[in-house]
């Protein structure tokens, strides 16, 4: 499963950046006539946002990247042996 590393090309990505941008634009509407700058609208854009970035995180994983073809673009170190264990009751 291919990885979209770009969050221009990811639909969780451009969600996110169109609710900022939306919950920007109702607050400065808001300001510019006089009203509350911070109104149920602009809540519910902010958590839309944060539920968008929190999906794209998700989707993309900073921990462990992929390219395109499934390879680890950082190599990652060698398991540590633990050797035999037994486990006594």
């Amino acid at each position: 499963m291919k990885r979209a590393l770009s969050p221009s090309t990811n639909a969780a990505g451009i969600g996110s950046a169109a609710a900022a941008i939306y919950a920007a634009a109702v607050m400065i509407w808001n300001a510019t006539h006089h009203h509350a700058v911070i109104d149920p609208q602009v809540i519910i854009a902010a958590v839309g946002a944060a539920a968008f970035l929190y999906t794209r995180f998700r989707v993309t994983p900073v921990a462990d990247p992929k390219d395109g073809n499934g390879q680890p673009l950082v190599t990652a170190p060698p398991p540590v042996s633990s050797g035999n264990v037994t486990l006594r009751p």
